[in-house]
């Protein structure tokens, strides 16, 4: 009985500790900002630059320019939604072209809508998105 006792003191005390850890490490918006401007910028340059026609394709150069950076960057931050737990945080972010090019000028221009939603868990530090889909 007292063995019983003590393996369930130790578990408990683990569980707390995991749970004090996972509270500390709890990544705040900020990290997610840069997280997600990084792997945005990627996605971009991999994914959707290489489809636009070649008179288009100087304005994913301004992606690795620090001005780009700064627009991504606010993109996310004014189109992501934290639901805080205090032992981990779920991040979704929906985003479109539509937000950073005019209308008119996308008209213009003949540049496609692009359209995402991203669903992200921040914990223990880090993040990993587990949903992104492009919207139509």
């Amino acid at each position: 009985m007292k063995s019983w006792k003590v393996s369930a003191i130790l578990t408990a005390m683990v569980a707390a500790g995991v749970g004090v850890a996972m509270v500390a490490t709890n990544p705040g918006e900020e990290a997610y900002q840069n997280y997600a401007t990084q792997r945005l910028t990627q996605y971009l340059q991999e994914k959707e630059c290489v489809k636009l026609d070649n008179s288009f394709r100087d304005l994913c150069k301004l992606l690795e320019q620090r001005q780009g950076q700064t627009l991504l960057r606010r993109l996310v931050a004014e189109n992501t939604q934290r639901q805080n737990y205090g032992l981990l945080s779920i991040y979704q972010t929906t985003f479109s072209t539509r937000d950073v090019v005019p209308s008119f000028l996308q008209n213009l221009l003949s540049l496609p809508t692009i359209s995402y939603h991203t669903e992200t868990v921040g914990l223990f530090g880090t993040f990993q998105t587990y949903k992104a889909e492009r919207q139509n």
